[in-house]
C-alpha cells in the first residue's frame, strides 16, 4: 500500500498489484473495515478498483493524522471479510441495435454470437467500483474467452443501459454517452436515479448475474 495526499481534505491509498482474483477482495476488505471504523472527521469514503479514496473535514482532523490513524485501522483489520454486497440479476437484450458491437466481436475472438452470450451469462460478476459516469459499474472479472481490448476509436454515441465489454471488465453505461467499450447488448434497468434515496443501482461488493431477455 502507499499513501499519498490529495490536496489538504482527502488521502488516498493505492494498492500495488497481485493476483487478480484476490486483488479487488483486498481493497474491498480495507474499504469495508475502514467504513465501519473511521467515523470522526470523514466526510466520504469512495472505492475504486485499486485504491481507496477517504475525504475527511481538516478542521477536525490534519492530514499526518489521518494518515496515520489508518494505518493503524489497518493493521488490525487482517481478519475481515471481502466486499460483501447484494445478488442482483439484470436482464439484458442481446444483439441487433441492442448490441451493435456483438456480431463484428465475434469476429475478432473467433467465436460465434451465441458463444459471446453464453459466456458472458455464465458467470456471476463483482462490482468493484462505480465510475467514469455516475452509477456505471466495473465488473469482472470477464471470462477468459471475452477478454478484449477496448476498441481503438470509441464510439461517439453509446445509448444509456448498453452493456459492454473491454479488458477484464464489463460495464453498463448509465447515460447517453461516448464510449470505448465493445456493445453487446442493452438492458431495461435504470443505473442511476438522481431522485432515489440511492442513486446508483449497482455499488461495490455487489454480485451481478445476466439474465438473457
Amino acid at each position: 500500500m502507499k499513501f499519498h495526499l490529495l490536496g489538504d481534505c482527502a488521502l488516498v491509498i493505492s494498492y500495488e498489484p497481485c493476483d487478480r482474483e484476490e486483488y479487488p477482495d483486498i481493497v474491498g476488505s480495507h474499504f469495508n473495515y475502514l467504513r465501519k471504523k473511521l467515523t470522526y472527521g470523514v466526510r466520504d469514503i469512495v472505492l475504486c478498483y485499486s485504491s481507496i479514496g477517504i475525504y475527511f473535514d481538516n478542521s477536525l482532523i490534519y492530514p499526518h493524522e489521518a494518515e496515520a490513524c489508518i494505518r493503524s485501522l489497518l493493521r488490525q483489520s487482517s481478519g475481515c471479510v471481502g466486499m460483501a454486497g447484494e445478488e442482483v440479476t439484470i436482464p439484458v437484450f442481446y444483439g441487433g441495435e441492442f448490441g451493435p458491437d456483438l456480431e463484428k466481436l465475434a469476429q475478432n475472438l473467433n467465436m460465434t454470437s451465441e458463444e459471446i452470450i453464453h459466456e458472458h451469462c455464465s458467470k456471476k460478476y463483482t462490482v468493484f467500483g462505480i465510475g467514469f459516469l455516475p452509477g456505471f459499474p466495473y465488473m469482472g472479472p470477464l471470462p477468459e474467452k471475452l477478454v478484449i481490448a477496448r476498441k481503438t476509436v470509441p464510439a461517439s454515441f453509446v445509448a444509456a443501459g448498453s452493456v459492454a465489454i473491454a479488458g477484464q471488465h464489463t460495464g453498463i453505461y448509465p447515460f447517453d454517452s461516448p464510449g470505448g467499450w465493445h456493445v453487446i447488448g442493452r438492458t431495461p434497468v435504470k443505473m442511476f436515479d438522481v431522485y432515489k434515496p440511492t442513486p446508483s443501482y449497482l455499488k461495490p461488493g455487489d454480485i451481478v448475474t445476466f439474465s438473457r431477455r
